[in-house]
């Protein structure tokens, strides 16, 4: 039996994501080989993941950079337009920050 790759893992996190409509305990993890501790390490891994500045990989012959596409203030809105105990009127608000703030920042660079 081979292991899986930390990739694969995550696919195969996402897949049951993707598959079930519905919130549901992470015993079900165990569908596609992840014991209870194992998953929530995993699962946290993710949360604490989905948190961070958004980033863009540039591979080049020799090397690969990391460029952060998204600043504190980038980040801070996402977390407010993705909010879904916060009202439409508010996390539209922010989703139009985002917006501003990202178009802006993307114009500085060229």
């Amino acid at each position: 039996m081979t292991r899986r790759t930390l990739i694969e893992r995550a696919q195969a996190i996402f897949q049951i994501i993707e598959k079930v409509d519905e919130p549901f305990p992470k015993s079900k993890l165990q569908e596609v080989g992840l014991n209870p501790i194992t998953a929530e390490k995993w699962l946290e891994l993710i949360t604490f993941i989905q948190r961070q500045p958004r980033i863009r990989l540039i591979k080049t012959k020799n090397t690969t950079i990391v460029d952060r596409t998204e600043k504190g203030y980038h980040t801070m809105s996402r977390d407010i337009f993705t909010d879904s105990t916060r009202s439409y009127k508010e996390r539209y608000l922010a989703l139009q920050d985002y917006l501003s703030a990202l178009i802006t920042s993307e114009r500085l660079k060229e």
